[in-house]
C-alpha cells in the first residue's frame, strides 16, 4: 500500500527532475559570479533575468533590473548596493545620470583618498517580497552599506495586492510557502505552455494592473502597508544579520503636478482645493490637500500615507538609519507638494531628483560610523546638482530620450485621460527636439525609438547619434557621445567594446593618434572582450569584432585577422561589410595583398548589393611594391 501510495509522488518528483534538467524550475539569483579573469579577481554581476519567475502572469513582459559587472573579492573601495524598484534604478534617465551615480560622483569629492562604488540593485515592476531574497543575495557580495529605497510597487508591482502577479493579499507568513510552490518546474512549465504572449501594444504599467478601482476604504491599502513594513523589515534583519550598516529612505511621489489617476470626484476635488491654496500662496494647506488627494486616488500608483509610515515603521524597529527623501523633497517644493522638477512622472525622479536623493543619503551618512562617515562639512562642499549633471554626461539626445519614454508613459490611455496637459508637455518636447535635428539624426532618433530592451538595458541613443555625427564629419561631438555611451551600458558587453572603440577612433582622427592612456584603455577593453569570448558570452559576432578593431587601433594589425575572421561568419550585410573592410585593411598593413584580393573577390562575387563597396575596398589596397610599408 505504501508503495502504491508512494507512486504518484515518484512520478511527480521524476518529472521535477527531468524538467529542470532542461532548465525549468527555480529561481536564478540576483546576483550571480560570471568567471575568473587572468588576475584572480572573479567577475560578478547583477542578473536581469533573474526577476523573471515573480511575473508568472505576463512572463514575456517582466520587469528586470539592469546589468552591472563588479569584482570579487571586493578591491580597496566603498561598496555600496542601492535596493528598490525602478525609481532606485533611475529610470527613466540613463544609468550614467541615475542616483547611483550621482552618489558615487558626490562620495568621491567628499572622500578623495578612498574609491568609491556604488551598483543600482534597482529593478523594475517589482513590489518588496521579491526584494528580500535579492537583499539575501546581496549580502554575501562584500556591500559595506545598503540603502534602501523601497516603496513605490505594493499595489501593482510583481507580488503586490492589486498586481496581475498578485499574491499580496496572502498573510506575509504564506508569500514565502506560494513563492515555493511557484518555483516548482511542473507549475513553470505548465504556465508556460498555457499562458501565451505579451501584447506588445500595451506598456508593462497597463499589463500589471490586476484591480483598476482601490477605494479609500478598501483592505487592500491596509495590506501594502502591513507587506512592505514586513518585507523591508526581513530585509533590513538580514543586513543586520551580515553586520551591513542601512539607510532606508521614504519615496518621494509628484503630488502638486499629477491630478489624481483613477476614478472619483473627493481626489480630484481635493487636488483642485491644493492648487488653489498654492496658488495663494499658502504651501502647508495646500500640502494637506495634495497629500489627501494622493491618498484618495483610486489607482495608487503613488505610495500613500500608509506606505511611507511603513517605512518609518520598519527603519525605527530595527534601528537602521532614516533617510526622509519624501519630506526633504515637500519642503523645498514651493508649492507644498513635490512637484515636477523633482518628478518626472508619478514616482520617476527628474535629474535633479536624482541628485537630490543622492544628497539626502550623503547627509544621513553623518550618522554611520568610521570609516563611513561623512563628516557634515565634507556634505556640505559638496557641489550643487547641475555640477554633477555636466560632469556626468548630461545631454539634449538623453533629454530626448527621456521625454519620449515619458510621452509614451502618458500615452497610456488612463494617464492621459487624467494628465492630458502631462502627454502635451513631453510631447512637445519631443517634437520641438526633433524639428532641431538634422534629417539623418532624425532618422536615427526615430530608429532608437523601435528599439527593445534586452539583456537588461536599452541600446543608448547616444551611440546611435553619435554614428550619424562620425559620418558627417562631426568628429569631436561624435568623440563626446561615445564617451558618454561607455557609461551608459554594462563593462562586459560588446556594446561596451564597440563604444570604446569608436570613441578612440574618434580620437584618434581628431588628434592625429593616440596617448599611452587610451592605449591602455583598448587594452582594457580587449581583455574583457577575451574574457567574453572564453566563457561563451558572445552570440553575434560583435565581440570578435570589435576585438579585432581594438588590436587595430592599438596598431596590432596581425592580432586582429583572426578575431575579424570569427567575427564575418555571424554578421551579415552592412555589419558584415564593415568587418571586411578591417580584414581587408589588416592584411594590407601585414603585406598579405593575396588574401586580401581574395576577400574583396568574394565579396564582389556573392554580396550583391554591396559589391561596389568591395569595389572601393580594391582601390585603397597600396600598390604592390608598397605592401609592407
Amino acid at each position: 500500500m505504501a508503495i502504491t501510495l508512494a507512486l504518484p509522488l515518484v512520478a511527480l518528483g521524476l518529472a521535477e527532475g527531468g524538467l529542470r534538467f532542461f532548465g525549468w524550475g527555480g529561481y536564478p539569483p540576483f546576483l550571480r559570479t560570471a568567471g575568473t579573469l587572468p588576475s584572480g579577481s572573479t567577475v560578478a554581476l547583477v542578473d536581469p533575468a533573474a526577476s523573471k519567475p515573480y511575473f508568472f502572469a505576463n512572463p514575456t513582459r517582466p520587469g528586470y533590473a539592469e546589468e552591472t559587472n563588479f569584482l570579487l573579492p571586493k578591491p580597496a573601495t566603498v561598496r555600496i548596493f542601492i535596493v528598490g524598484e525602478s525609481a532606485a534604478k533611475g529610470y527613466p534617465q540613463p544609468r550614467n545620470l541615475s542616483m547611483q551615480s550621482f552618489l558615487q560622483e558626490m562620495l568621491s569629492d567628499a572622500w578623495p583618498d578612498r574609491t568609491v562604488e556604488v551598483i543600482s540593485l534597482g529593478t523594475t515592476a517589482v513590489a518588496s517580497f521579491p526584494l528580500v531574497y535579492m537583499v539575501d543575495d546581496a549580502v554575501r557580495y562584500e556591500p559595506d552599506l545598503v540603502v534602501f529605497y523601497v516603496g513605490n510597487n505594493e499595489f501593482f508591482g510583481a507580488y503586490g495586492v492589486a498586481s496581475i502577479n498578485s499574491f499580496g493579499t496572502l498573510p506575509t507568513w504564506a508569500l514565502p510557502w506560494m513563492r515555493a510552490i511557484r518555483g516548482l518546474a511542473l507549475v513553470q512549465a505548465t504556465e508556460g505552455i498555457v499562458r501565451g504572449k505579451a501584447d506588445q501594444s500595451r506598456t508593462l504599467m497597463e499589463q500589471m494592473i490586476g484591480k483598476t478601482v482601490i477605494s479609500a476604504d478598501s483592505p487592500l491599502r491596509q495590506a501594502a502597508a502591513r507587506n512592505l513594513e514586513t518585507h523591508l523589515g526581513r530585509m533590513l534583519d538580514i543586513t543586520k544579520r551580515a553586520g551591513i550598516p542601512a539607510i532606508v529612505c521614504t519615496t518621494a511621489s509628484n503630488e502638486s503636478g499629477l491630478a489624481p489617476l483613477g476614478e472619483g470626484s473627493d481626489a480630484a476635488a481635493r487636488f483642485a482645493r491644493g492648487l488653489e491654496l498654492a496658488k495663494a500662496g499658502d504651501r502647508v494647506a495646500a500640502r494637506t490637500e495634495f497629500i489627501a488627494a494622493r491618498d484618495l486616488d483610486t489607482m495608487p500608483w503613488r505610495p500613500i500615507t500608509a506606505t511611507e509610515e511603513a517605512i518609518r515603521a520598519a527603519a525605527a524597529s530595527h534601528d537602521a538609519i532614516f533617510c526622509d527623501v519624501a519630506g526633504r523633497f515637500r519642503e523645498a517644493s514651493p508649492d507644498g507638494g513635490i512637484g515636477w522638477d523633482l518628478l518626472d512622472d508619478h514616482v520617476h525622479l527628474t535629474l535633479r531628483g536624482q541628485a537630490e536623493v543622492a544628497r539626502a543619503v550623503i547627509d544621513s551618512m553623518a550618522e554611520l560610523p568610521e570609516p563611513l562617515r561623512v563628516a557634515p562639512e565634507a556634505a556640505a562642499a559638496i557641489d550643487d546638482w547641475q555640477a554633477y549633471a555636466t560632469r556626468l554626461g548630461t545631454n539634449e539626445y538623453d533629454d530626448y530620450r527621456v521625454n519620449h519614454t515619458l510621452r509614451l508613459l502618458f500615452g497610456v490611455p488612463f494617464m492621459k485621460r487624467s494628465n492630458a496637459a502631462a502627454f502635451a508637455r513631453f510631447d512637445g518636447a519631443c517634437r520641438e527636439a526633433e524639428e532641431a535635428m538634422s534629417p539623418a539624426l532624425r532618422e536615427a532618433a526615430r530608429e532608437w525609438q523601435t528599439m527593445r530592451p534586452h539583456a537588461g538595458g536599452l541600446r543608448p541613443i547616444t551611440g546611435m547619434i553619435a554614428r550619424v555625427m562620425m559620418r558627417e564629419n562631426k568628429v569631436a561631438d561624435a568623440e563626446r557621445l561615445y564617451a558618454i555611451a561607455q557609461k551608459q551600458v554594462p563593462d562586459y558587453t560588446s556594446w561596451y567594446l564597440e563604444y570604446v572603440y569608436f570613441t578612440l577612433a574618434c580620437r584618434e582622427k581628431r588628434l592625429g593618434g593616440l596617448s599611452e592612456e587610451d592605449l591602455g584603455l583598448a587594452e582594457k577593453a580587449l581583455e574583457q572582450g577575451r574574457f567574453l569570448l572564453k566563457r561563451g558570452y558572445s552570440q553575434t559576432g560583435l565581440t570578435e569584432r570589435y576585438c579585432g578593431r581594438l588590436h587595430q587601433i592599438r596598431g596590432e594589425w596581425a592580432e586582429a585577422i583572426p578575431y575579424l575572421v570569427a567575427a564575418r561568419q555571424r554578421l551579415t550585410a552592412e555589419d558584415l561589410v564593415a568587418c571586411d573592410q578591417a580584414l581587408v585593411l589588416s592584411y594590407a598593413k601585414i603585406g598579405d595583398r593575396r588574401a586580401a584580393e581574395a576577400l574583396i573577390a568574394e565579396g564582389i562575387l556573392k554580396r550583391g548589393r554591396f559589391s561596389a563597396s568591395y569595389e572601393r575596398m580594391r582601390s585603397t589596397l597600396p600598390p604592390q611594391n608598397a605592401e609592407s610599408q
